[in-house]
C-alpha cells in the first residue's frame, strides 16, 4: 500500500494525470488580456475547484513559445503572432488557434539611430537586426520589398528582441525593427522611425493550444476562452485600473501604458480582413521562403480556400473567427 501511494504522488508531482495546465505569458508587445488574467488570478479562480493548476512562463518570442509547445513544456500559448505559426505549419508544428488577442501594427517599427540613413533604401549594405520567423521579421521583408530590394541586399542580423534594441544602441548595427516598449524606449532615446507596420503588415496576435491539449482537453480550452473574455470585460468596464496593471507588469508609465493600448486593437476574434490577409502572409511567407511549400488555392470560387485550409477548417476553432 505504501508502495502504491508512493507511485501515486510520483505521477502527481510528473502531471501525468493532467491537472495542470502550463500557459505562455509574453507581456509584450501589449497583451493586455493576457496581463490582466495573471495579475488578476482569473483563470487560477477559474480552475482551482477542480484542483487544476496553472503555471505560466515567461516566453517572449513566437518560435521560442512554437518550441516550448512542440516539446510538451506548454499546452497554450497566450499570445503568439500568427507569422510564426504559419511557419512552424511549415515544419509540420500544427498548433490550434482557439481566440485573437490583438493587432499590434500600430507599435510596429523599423527603426535607426544613424544620422546617416534617411530611408528604407539607404539600409543597402547595411546591418539590420531583428528577431526572426515573427511578425517582426516579416515586417522587414515587407518594407524591403516595397522598396525594390530584398535580405540579400542588407546584412541581417537575427537577434531577439531585447538583444536587436541593445545592439541599435550600441551602435553594432544601423538599424532595427522593434515593437511595443522598445519602440517607445527608442524613441525617447532619440531613434527615427523609418516605416512603421501600418500599410505593409496586419499583425494578428492569438491564442493558440496544442493539438494534444485541444484534442484531450476542449472543454479546458472552452474555459480559457471564457475567462480571456472576463479579462476583455474587465477592461472595457476599468480601463484606468487594467492599464495601471499593466504599466506596473511592464515597467512603464501609464501614459505609455496608454499609448500602447491606444495603437494596439484587443480584439477576441478574427475579422474577414484578419482572414484575407492571413492568407496573404502564407503567400508572402513562401515567397520569401519562410515556408517550405505553399498551401494552393481548393478552386476559385471556394468559399475558404486551401490557402487556410488547414489553418482555418482544422486549427481556428469558431470562437476564433468572426463572420460579420
Amino acid at each position: 500500500m505504501r508502495f502504491l501511494f508512493c507511485i501515486l504522488s510520483l505521477l502527481v508531482a510528473l502531471n501525468l494525470f493532467g491537472k495542470e495546465i502550463n500557459v505562455t505569458y509574453p507581456n509584450c508587445p501589449f497583451n493586455l488580456q493576457l496581463i490582466v488574467m495573471r495579475k488578476k488570478g482569473l483563470l487560477e479562480k477559474e480552475f482551482v475547484k477542480d484542483g487544476i493548476k496553472i503555471k505560466f512562463h515567461d516566453i517572449m518570442n513566437g518560435p521560442k513559445q512554437i518550441k516550448a509547445a512542440a516539446t510538451g513544456k506548454v499546452d497554450i500559448c497566450g499570445s503568439i503572432n500568427t507569422t510564426s505559426i504559419i511557419i512552424a505549419a511549415g515544419q509540420n508544428i500544427k498548433l490550434h488557434i482557439v481566440r485573437a488577442v490583438c493587432n499590434s501594427t500600430g507599435t510596429l517599427a523599423l527603426m535607426t539611430t544613424n544620422p546617416n540613413i534617411k530611408s528604407v533604401n539607404d539600409l543597402q549594405g547595411k546591418k539590420v537586426a531583428c528577431p526572426s520567423k515573427c511578425s517582426l521579421h516579416q515586417l522587414l521583408l515587407e518594407a524591403l520589398v516595397k522598396n525594390n530590394m530584398t535580405i540579400k541586399d542588407i546584412n541581417y542580423i537575427p537577434l531577439s528582441l531585447p538583444e536587436t534594441y541593445k545592439a541599435m544602441f550600441a551602435d553594432k548595427v544601423d538599424a532595427a525593427v522593434l515593437n511595443a516598449v522598445e519602440t517607445l524606449k527608442a524613441k525617447k532615446l532619440g531613434a527615427r522611425v523609418l516605416t512603421t507596420g501600418t500599410g505593409l503588415i496586419r499583425a494578428k496576435l492569438v491564442v493558440a493550444v496544442t493539438e494534444s491539449f485541444g484534442k484531450n482537453h476542449p472543454d479546458w480550452a472552452k474555459r480559457y476562452i471564457k475567462v480571456q473574455d472576463e479579462a476583455m470585460a474587465f477592461i472595457k468596464n476599468h480601463k484606468h485600473e487594467a492599464l495601471k496593471i499593466a504599466a506596473k507588469d511592464l515597467g512603464i508609465s501609464y501614459q505609455d501604458a496608454e499609448w500602447l493600448y491606444n495603437n494596439t486593437k484587443l480584439i477576441n476574434s478574427l475579422s474577414p480582413e484578419d482572414i484575407a490577409t492571413l492568407k496573404d502572409d502564407i503567400d508572402f511567407l513562401y515567397q520569401q521562403k519562410l515556408t517550405p511549400r505553399k498551401l494552393n488555392i481548393l478552386s476559385k470560387d471556394a468559399i475558404i480556400d486551401r490557402y487556410l485550409e488547414k489553418i482555418v477548417k482544422e486549427q481556428i476553432s469558431p470562437s476564433a473567427v468572426s463572420y460579420n
